[in-house]
């Protein structure tokens, strides 16, 4: 690895810090994200300083909201690694993975208990919350419109690529 990619690696790490990860969660994602191709754990165990059980559970825990594909390769026993590279893709798919769960599971579970709540306040302290989980659900209807938005501007910067 030349000194620039190990710069261009270090700064990737401080980006991935801003989103609030770990400082070994960072350095993964970061050397997966400039990775011109897949990688094998192994691998990534090596570059990193990290034992293989370790980046395993990192991956785990990260692969979903961050866009990481498990790959097997015919003829052999390793998992590859691969992230996401374009940028519009993989903020969509952060979008999928982490707020509209938020949204579906506002919207399927929260809602039905906050009508029956309704039904049953007496107190004043009851009208304060619930005027609370209300407006939480008024947030969640304005936050989901927002993503609709997202997605539809991504998809018409994507067309401007092609």
């Amino acid at each position: 690895m030349t000194d620039i990619e190990e710069k261009i690696i270090d700064i990737g790490h401080e980006i991935f810090r801003g989103y609030g990860v770990d400082d070994s969660t960072a350095q993964i994602l970061s050397i997966l994200n400039f990775e011109s191709k897949e990688i094998s754990m192994e691998e990534l165990a090596q570059r990193t300083g990290y034992s293989l059980a370790s980046i395993s559970l990192k991956i785990k825990n990260i692969e979903h909201f961050w866009g990481i594909k498990r790959i097997h390769k015919p003829g052999s026993r390793k998992t590859y690694l691969h992230m996401e590279k374009n940028l519009l893709d993989a903020f969509a798919i952060q979008i999928r993975n982490g707020f509209e769960t938020e949204l579906n599971i506002a919207k399927e579970k929260i809602t039905p208990l906050i009508e029956e709540y309704r039904d049953h306040v007496n107190t004043e302290e009851q009208k304060i919350k619930l005027q609370t989980y209300e407006n939480y659900l008024l947030e969640i209807n304005k936050f989901e419109e927002l993503i609709h938005h997202i997605y539809d501007r991504i998809d018409q910067l994507k067309k401007k690529q092609v």
